[in-house]
């Protein structure tokens, strides 16, 4: 499996992954030039995606996986060894992301690459016309 910085040329093959919450030109186009977000591949098949971007905390930058996708546990692992490599890289020693408990494969490679879970849980409150409609989903993932 192949793991690389995607393009725009790269939209359809993110959106194949992306389901029912498709990937923006304007979101690609950010996450292509952040360095730290990539595309996984088995030969031409797309096989998963990251979505990571450094950001400063005030103390020191952390690399934050807003997004991630994969069609296996595999896809998922390499992805978060791309992501880690390419913040380790750039001088950045902290990634993280908000996991989804009911996302057990992602749980799975999450630990198994060594990150850390818990204890902290993401509060959301969405503000304007999506809030009033009760819409939380899409926030920080």
């Amino acid at each position: 499996m192949r793991f690389r910085p995607f393009t725009e040329e790269d939209l359809d093959r993110l959106n194949q992954l992306a389901g029912k919450r498709p990937v923006s030109l304007g979101a690609l186009r950010f996450f292509a030039r952040t360095g730290h977000s990539f595309l996984a591949e088995e030969g031409e098949e797309p096989m998963g995606f990251a979505l990571a971007q450094a950001v400063w905390q005030g103390e020191a930058a952390t690399v934050l996986v807003t997004r991630i996708e994969g069609r296996s546990v595999e896809a998922l692992r390499g992805l978060l060894r791309a992501v880690v490599k390419s913040a380790y890289d750039a001088g950045v020693y902290e990634v993280a992301l908000h996991l989804d408990p009911g996302r057990k494969e992602l749980e799975e490679a999450l630990r198994e690459e060594g990150f850390a879970l818990g204890p902290l849980v993401l509060a959301v409150r969405v503000l304007g016309s999506r809030g009033a409609r009760g819409e939380t989903r899409g926030v920080l993932e």
